[in-house]
């Protein structure tokens, strides 16, 4: 495999809100010895072919993230939805708006997550700070939210998109395709509409929500998950997000049973290609 020909992601964190190991936790998995059960909160970096560096993402972890993976840079950011463990470290996009030259960074997302960001963040995405004066210095990050359209093929800085959005707890999370990759994170269920497109599509590799072994209320669980898999039939499948109840190693056996190599679980800065 030539990877200077093919577009990559790194999974810069794979676990739940929590993180793991979680704060008081002592259980085996928070406190396995076993680098891929440490993980920091979902979010992933997507790198084209043509040169973009594509942020998914901004969680608590963020800076640590771009710390361990070397990352300077981007140029834009997709943001699924707006749970603080998908968008509290919006913040630390700030260094990489300083320059020079002073820049901007777009933000993509769907029209619900568009309206919470901006209010729950008005101190970024208003034009002056609390104190109703106008900000001074660096103060704040250089951000630009943009709405996206569903269900229609998208371009954005010369790349194809196809996003979507599906089931999660009382909202909705926004999936994406690109090129041969779907991400689907933070899912409750996957409607049949959403299904029908996925099996239709040729998805080389996906990266698909997998919380735990046991019944969730917002997230997949190990079945789900594999079944969703049986029924898409992608050519490779991360697994992504897992809470404490799932060592790595545990996980990546029953996929293999069920599927042999072709899915397996992430563990932060691992790369893949597609």
């Amino acid at each position: 495999m030539d990877s200077n020909n093919l577009n990559s992601v790194t999974a810069l964190g794979t676990g739940t809100s929590t993180g793991i190991p979680m704060i008081g936790c002592h259980c085996p998995v928070c406190t396995s010895l076993d680098h891929r059960d440490q993980r920091l909160r979902t979010s992933i970096l997507l790198q084209t072919v043509n040169g973009k560096k594509i942020l998914v993402d901004t969680t608590p972890d963020l800076r640590t993230q771009f710390l361990n993976n070397k990352i300077s840079d981007i140029d834009f950011v997709i943001m699924t939805h707006d749970h603080a463990d998908h968008l509290h470290g919006i913040d630390d996009l700030r260094p990489l708006c300083f320059g020079p030259p002073v820049r901007e960074i777009n933000l993509y997302c769907n029209e619900v997550t568009h309206k919470v960001v901006e209010k729950r963040f008005d101190y970024i995405f208003g034009a002056k700070d609390l104190t109703n004066k106008p900000i001074l210095g660096g103060g704040i990050p250089r951000l630009k939210l943009n709405t996206v359209p569903l269900l229609v093929e998208t371009t954005i800085s010369g790349e194809s998109f196809f996003f979507f959005n599906y089931p999660h707890g009382h909202g909705e999370t926004m999936g994406f395709l690109h090129q041969g990759f779907a991400y689907i994170v933070d899912c409750m269920e996957i409607p049949d509409e959403l299904m029908t497109i996925l099996k239709k599509k040729k998805i080389d590799l996906l990266i698909l929500d997998c919380l735990q072994r046991s019944k969730h209320s917002t997230h997949l669980t190990v079945d789900r998950a594999f079944s969703y898999i049986e029924e898409i039939k992608p050519n490779r499948t991360g697994l992504i997000h897992m809470g404490h109840d799932l060592f790595h190693l545990d996980l990546m056996k029953m996929a293999k049973v069920q599927f042999g190599p072709s899915v397996f679980p992430l563990y932060d800065q691992q790369k893949l290609f597609y």
